[in-house]
């Protein structure tokens, strides 16, 4: 279902069993003391949701505490900030997403490159994105929803929870690509933004279905599409935004393990290979199925590769946007 990232992993799979054969003796040292997971948005929300799951996993498999510091604020880059200055000594790690590879291009000045200021180790879950609006919204798919706003110009609001966060990018993403407007009402997190969706003061947003699950299932808002290149499992009767009228239309909010650059191989390597293992869990493969979410495990080159592709697209895609000071 994420297409981009199955043909990456299957090019870069085989680096899985090379990393293990070389991982040196002395990486028994290690971990010595707790780990810090660096969560950079507020509690409650996906984000931490999947951070506080891998955090359980990795303390599992690595016989260490993994204790989740959330540092929410500016699209989730000053806990990367954080993250950058940290020694590389795997003892600080960031739960990165998307919105991490597009902030360059959104905030002006930001004290270090996510590309080339980290160790990019893994990915933990690949969650679709979901085009929702209120129940009580007079359309029914998406054609419908650009015709409404194009007709009701002063309705024309999507909510997202904050510059630079996967709502905001995939919101405009697709007004880029569907050729219509829409004004950019940002919250402090997704639950606020939900409230206001429910309400009517937004016309649309595009959540995480992991977010939306629970509203979509109590009836109170409609998903017209995925965002995803096909349609996902989880929601298998909503068409993707392809389908429904927006051809070549692709998101996925991914996320991802981040260490300081110069993180040494072999720690990275170690930290890969418990997300592995922790994939192949029964109570983790629950937890990603209740937040409709894909696994995780690529490969560290695999991850590499992607976060500079992604860093490249949406670099590309938000040169429109008002950048953020």
């Amino acid at each position: 279902m994420m297409t981009s990232f199955k043909k990456i992993a299957c090019v870069f799979g085989a680096s899985a069993a090379l990393a293990v054969a070389a991982t040196p003796a002395v990486a028994a040292d290690w971990p010595t003391k707790p780990i810090t997971l660096v969560a950079p948005f507020t509690p409650g929300g996906t984000t931490d949701i999947v951070a506080r799951a891998i955090a359980a996993q990795l303390q599992r498999e690595l016989g260490q505490s993994v204790v989740v510091d959330n540092r929410p604020g500016a699209g989730g880059t000053i806990g990367a900030a954080m993250v950058a200055r940290a020694q590389p000594d795997g003892y600080t790690l960031l739960l990165g997403n998307v919105g991490h590879a597009a902030a360059s291009a959104l905030y002006k000045n930001l004290p270090y490159d996510f590309e080339k200021d980290m160790t990019h180790i893994t990915t933990v879950a690949v969650v679709p994105n979901v085009l929702i609006v209120r129940k009580s919204l007079p359309v029914n798919n998406v054609k419908e929803l650009i015709a409404y706003l194009k007709d009701h110009r002063s309705e024309a609001t999507y909510g997202s929870a904050g510059v630079g966060t996967t709502q905001h990018l995939s919101a405009e993403l697709l007004k880029k690509q569907a050729s219509f407007d829409a004004v950019h009402v940002p919250y402090k997190g997704a639950s606020p933004m939900m409230t206001d969706i429910i309400g009517g003061r937004v016309a649309f947003a595009l959540d995480s279905a992991a977010s939306a699950k629970a509203q979509l299932a109590g009836g109170n808002i409609k998903a017209l599409a995925v965002t995803t290149s096909e349609r996902t499992r989880f929601l298998p009767d909503v068409p993707t935004l392809s389908e429904a009228g927006v051809p070549g239309y692709q998101m996925s909010t991914w996320y991802t393990l981040e260490a300081p650059r110069g993180l040494p191989a072999w720690i990275r390597d170690r930290i890969h290979q418990a997300v592995v293992a922790s994939m192949k869990d029964p109570g983790m493969q629950k937890t990603l199925e209740g937040m409709a979410a894909e696994p995780g495990g690529m490969a560290p080159a695999a991850l590499t590769t992607f976060v500079r592709a992604e860093t490249r697209r949406w670099t590309n895609i938000v040169a429109g946007f008002s950048a953020a000071d």
